[in-house]
């Protein structure tokens, strides 16, 4: 039977701790001809061509792209120290001349710098910044702290196509109602949409990747999901270990707090071909459906983001709109002015 859910102090902005922000920021809508930085704030770039690859990634949208200070930076697996990295973020949101922060790419190391990052700053000097895989603790912590939207999109590094292009055009350069995301390009059997909970739930968006929003389960960076659509996607994770982070999400209440669910796709999510874990396994599919089908909340599962080149972009803080039922994820309102 179809419920609706809907969140009037989320609608209204209202954030679920009184440790957070009664306000929510947009950033000034991006435009051709703006200068953006760049910023690595997790691992380095494994051959210096892909900075430049990542850097030419964001100019076809017309940006004038600025390599921040430390992007070539090594430290064994990171960019960088924590101060190198977490410098290039502050100085980018210091810095009136630059308009939006494009990351490099994810990997590892956004939840080392949290603690280094001016969230002062960055509330008094609001700008678009996009990115996901490990750049998720980056936009979790800045929206958590400031009340700043943030965007769950392609990093530079990421290979886009057409799908990721409009969608980035549609989200960030463009301040009108968003409408409906992450809608699969065809129904083929990897992109079909799967109702696990029939329903209609409306709140704020949040989530990013599964590992990085566990792993900052009982920090000051962790997610508000009272009220909100709460999204979540991964990649490389055999079904135990999805599984596992679920069930720690659960057991903290994240998921009985929230409006609606939202997956994304889940890439390569199964049992490792050589080795496996365990000689039996449970399908990814069903690991979610039992998991979510008892909660009772509108859930949808394999939407358009993720680890794709279909990656559509997701506002963090925004009135998102989940219809279950009818198998759609619509933003109501516009995420920069």
């Amino acid at each position: 039977m179809t419920t609706r859910r809907t969140v009037i102090g989320s609608m209204l902005g209202i954030f679920g701790s009184s440790s957070s922000p009664s306000k929510v920021i947009k950033p000034p809508m991006l435009k051709q001809g703006d200068k953006v930085g760049m910023v690595a704030p997790a691992s380095n770039a494994y051959e210096p061509e892909e900075i430049l690859i990542a850097k030419e990634t964001m100019e076809q949208y017309g940006f004038q792209v600025e390599l921040g200070k430390y992007i070539n930076a090594q430290n064994g697996y990171l960019a960088g120290t924590d101060q190198q990295r977490a410098e290039d973020i502050n100085t980018m949101f210091r810095r009136p001349d630059i308009k939006g922060i494009m990351t490099f790419s994810g990997g590892y190391g956004c939840s080392r710098i949290l603690p280094l990052l001016d969230y002062a700053a960055i509330r008094k000097n609001p700008k678009v910044i996009i990115g996901h895989s490990d750049i998720t603790a980056l936009l979790l912590a800045i929206h958590r702290q400031t009340g700043l939207v943030t965007f769950h999109g392609s990093s530079g590094l990421t290979g886009v196509n057409q799908y990721a292009i409009a969608s980035f055009k549609n989200t960030i350069m463009a301040n009108n109602p968003i409408g409906q995301v992450a809608k699969p390009p065809n129904n083929n059997r990897n992109n079909r949409l799967i109702t696990i909970r029939s329903g209609i739930a409306t709140g704020q968006l949040v989530g990013g990747n599964l590992t990085l929003v566990t792993n900052l389960l009982g920090t000051p960076y962790e997610p508000d999901t009272r009220g909100k659509i709460f999204f979540l996607e991964d990649i490389g994770e055999e079904p135990y270990r999805v599984d596992r982070m679920l069930t720690q999400l659960w057991l903290a209440g994240k998921f009985q707090q929230a409006a609606g669910i939202a997956l994304g796709h889940f890439v390569d999510c199964v049992p490792k071909e050589y080795q496996a874990s365990f000689y039996q396994t449970i399908s990814l599919e069903n690991i979610l459906r039992d998991r979510f089908d008892s909660l009772k909340i509108p859930t949808l599962y394999n939407l358009m983001f993720g680890h794709v080149t279909d990656n559509a972009v997701l506002p963090l803080g925004a009135i998102a709109t989940l219809d279950a039922t009818a198998k759609t994820l619509s933003i109501n309102e516009n995420a920069v002015i």
